[in-house]
């Protein structure tokens, strides 16, 4: 029986692959699962291996071919008493889905930047690792979070910098904005990055399954799909279930055209007019971005400051900036309902200094955080506790729940809700299920802020530092004074580093202006090896680069700044 030899699958969402090592050829007798070839991509290589016992007829490829998805790439005479495993006809959902146990190491429940990280790091030890993600990999981060919005941020710059180009001498005319191309390269990134996760999944041998995690009366956990009916066997289950937009609980919040930052990033259309509740990072990083997007845009903060966890002189940057592009920023201000308009717009009422005032839009978001998942897994089927306020699960240093064997990793944990405090999280967990005592130390936790310009945080800020009564001395220096910046035409922002006055030693710091974000790892590593301002200052910066302002505002700690007075 002749059967082809079909590029049936390629890394991820890859479309085409190129031919490498070649281990059969025509004449060669194969048997299932022998290697046939490798298809090499951005994302690694994929074995390509035969389905059937028999004999090659032909193969039509050479080392170095570009193939795609679907060609034929050749012919196997194939054995008819032989036992193929490629993909049985359609049943049209009358077969009976396959009972099937897995004996793991480690479950782990949820594939965001906490979960995969978490089982590539036990794979890569040795250990079977089993992951469940309802959704698609990278959780919310990867999908509706961290990377969309950036790439809507990184389309953004361009469109700034095609618009302030004259400066630089160069006139292009009239600019012409196609959102749906804007959208579409938005999910191409994500889809490339999703791709790449599965492929370290396969690569790793790591179980991966698509479905929802359910456990039993029992206590146990199974996951249901179309073609399987999975039950773990597991030694140590690792929970990152992550977490949701977060609603404000006043009048009108339940309508049902009421935008979180997952609609924002799936919008069809550009709104006229759009007010964001909430003026944290999420709020801005929007604010910014549809304001460039030509919105109008209000910004209403419940707090004295946006951004309220930095310091009001790196806020202060930030609101300029914002009022500057035509953003209508409300501090002090609380959001007290949301009504519809005739016309089908919002309402939004609003307290400000005791009065109460509205805001019409033709669309509001909500951006005043996230919540912990605890509803999406019956926790309390484990016997999993909570922490003191009740909105997380509660862990110690390893990432341990208060029973043994189990752990909970990420937002689900709301100790910081950030991508990369999930991944270390997920290390921390695996390490201590391997004997290892790591625990997670979140004082030097960076965070990195996607809004015009950006912003890089890291270690104690100079507020902070004075609630705890702590003697502090401070450097800065504005990329006004750097050259690389005023090349670039970026000139707005500063670094400023924090040092305690006896030590000396570097305690904290602030970037922001341009790749403010990329810079912030050079102070983290000053602050988590305890580098005193004297050894910090003897480090060589290339010029000319930006990063010549961290070494000018570690002197001006000692007001020893040479290039600013």
């Amino acid at each position: 029986m002749k059967v082809s030899v079909t590029i049936e699958k390629l890394n991820g969402h890859d479309k085409e692959g190129k031919i490498g090592k070649i281990y059969k050829k025509t004449g060669d007798r194969i048997s299932i699962g022998d290697e046939m070839f490798t298809i090499e991509s951005g994302k690694g290589a994929l074995n390509v291996k035969s389905s059937w016992d028999g004999t090659i007829l032909e193969l039509s490829i050479r080392e170095g071919d570009v193939v795609a998805k679907g060609q034929v790439v050749g012919s196997i005479d194939a054995m008819q008493t032989g036992t193929s495993n490629t993909k049985k006809g359609y049943s049209f959902g009358l077969a009976k889905p396959e009972d099937k146990t897995l004996e793991v190491d480690v479950l782990i429940i949820g594939g965001g930047p906490g979960g995969y990280v978490a089982a590539i790091r036990g794979a890569q030890a040795g250990l079977r690792v089993a992951l469940v993600e309802e959704d698609r990999l990278g959780g919310t981060c990867l999908n509706y979070g961290c990377i969309p919005t950036k790439a809507m941020a990184s389309s953004v710059s361009v469109l700034e910098n095609i618009k302030t180009s004259m400066i630089h001498g160069i006139s292009v005319g009239d600019v012409n904005l196609d959102f749906g191309q804007l959208m579409a390269r938005k999910e191409d990134v994500v889809n490339q990055l999703v791709g790449g996760i599965e492929h370290l999944m396969e690569a790793h041998a790591i179980e991966y399954i698509n479905g929802k995690a359910v456990i039993d009366e029992q206590g146990k956990i199974i996951v249901h799909t179309k073609r399987t009916h999975y039950q773990f066997k597991y030694k140590d289950l690792i929970l990152a279930i992550g977490s949701k937009p977060a609603y404000l609980p006043i009048p009108g919040s339940d309508l049902p055209d009421i935008l979180t930052s997952e609609e924002l990033l799936n919008m069809k259309e550009i709104p006229k007019s759009l007010t964001i509740i909430g003026g944290g990072v999420i709020g801005m990083e929007f604010a910014f971005i549809y304001r460039a997007l030509g919105a109008e845009v209000n910004v209403v903060e419940f707090l004295p400051q946006i951004l309220n966890i930095l310091d009001e002189d790196v806020a202060d940057v930030i609101r300029n900036s914002a009022e500057e592009k035509g953003i209508k920023i409300f501090e002090s201000a609380k959001a007290m309902g949301i009504k519809n308009t005739l016309d089908g717009s919002k309402l939004l009422e609003v307290e400000i200094n005791g009065e109460i005032t509205s805001i019409c839009s033709q669309k509001i978001a909500m951006a005043v955080g996230r919540s912990a998942n605890l509803k999406s897994i019956a926790l309390e089927k484990l016997g999993i506790e909570l922490n003191e306020r009740g909105n997380g699960i509660a862990v110690d240093g390893f990432m341990k729940t208060n029973l043994d064997h189990i752990y909970a990793i990420g937002d689900v944990t709301n100790i910081i809700q950030l991508a990369h405090v999930a991944s270390h999280q997920g290390m921390v967990a695996i390490d201590h299920i391997l004997g290892n005592c790591h625990e997670m130390d979140y004082r030097f936790v960076p965070s990195a802020i996607f809004t015009s310009p950006e912003i890089g945080n890291v270690g104690m800020t100079e507020k902070e530092a004075r609630k705890h009564n702590l003697k502090i001395i401070t450097g800065k220096f504005p990329f006004m004074a750097n050259g690389k910046a005023l090349t670039m035409g970026e000139p707005d922002g500063f670094v400023k580093i924090i040092a305690d006055a006896d030590s000396r030693i570097i305690i904290g710091g602030a970037i922001i202006g341009t790749h403010a974000t990329d810079l912030m790892s050079v102070l983290t590593n000053l602050i988590e090896s305890q580098t005193c301002i004297d050894d910090a200052a003897k480090v060589i910066y290339a010029h000319p680069t930006t990063s010549e302002s961290i070494h000018e505002a570690i002197l001006m700690l000692d007001n020893r700044g040479i290039h600013f007075a």
